[in-house]
């Protein structure tokens, strides 16, 4: 496929790219990933500017301890390394498919060149990077402040959007691990609020997802949860 019908295919990527000048267009290219690759590791130096094509891919920050704290999880049309690329530095997270992956990258000359270009992509990236640090913000925020059961609640509620729609059910790809890794808890302390939700008739689990039965018993259980 040529990165104009690429461009096409997604609303956000087709934000991002629409006036990128034709010079800076032709310096692209497309790399594809298995599930479980790491694809820029943690406190190593990296010279590209990465899109999401296709697929799913876990951010997450790992201790000298070896705790694992998953950040967030990307998908189609999110982008990473724009953080280190300008002053060159170290990742600071480390970036691994959760799926095959399909991404479009660029090297940290022609970025540059193209920040400077083009005025639509400095507005998006403005505006884009506030958002990923209000949400960052009040994340921390929740983590500090709410219950275990309300974090998974509001974390599960935010997914729906993007999981995939069986009949009246959700599925939300996602492992026990990584929600453990997400909320820096041990396995046991998941097990034990994705059962309570389970008993409620809220939620499915398998090895590889979640699958939301009752998304109004989900909100409720959320908004419940807050004040606990």
């Amino acid at each position: 496929m040529k990165i104009q019908d690429l461009i096409e295919s997604n609303a956000a990527i087709k934000e991002m790219l629409k006036d990128c000048p034709y010079d800076i267009l032709r310096k692209w290219e497309m790399k594809h990933y298995e599930k479980g690759q790491i694809i820029c590791q943690q406190d190593m130096y990296y010279n590209y500017f990465y899109i999401i094509l296709e697929g799913y891919a876990n951010i997450s920050i790992t201790a000298e301890n070896g705790k694992k704290y998953s950040q967030s999880i990307y998908k189609k049309g999110d982008y990473f390394g724009e953080l280190e690329i300008f002053e060159q530095k170290p990742y600071i997270c480390s970036v691994e498919t959760l799926t095959d992956l399909k991404v479009l990258r660029i090297n940290r000359e022609s970025f540059l060149e193209w920040l400077d270009k083009d005025r639509n992509f400095l507005l998006y990236i403005t505006k884009t990077l506030c958002s990923s640090f209000y949400k960052l913000s009040k994340k921390a925020g929740e983590d500090t402040l709410y219950s275990l059961k309300y974090r998974v609640c509001n974390y599960l509620v935010y997914c729906l959007d993007r999981g995939i729609k069986r009949g009246n059910v959700i599925e939300i790809k996602i492992e026990k691990e990584q929600l453990s890794e997400q909320f820096v808890v041990t396995q046991r302390s998941i097990n034990r609020i994705l059962k309570h939700l389970k008993e409620k008739g809220i939620i499915e689990v398998n090895n590889k997802s979640i699958i939301v039965i009752d998304v109004a018993k989900l909100k409720e259980e959320e908004i419940l949860s807050r004040s606990e």
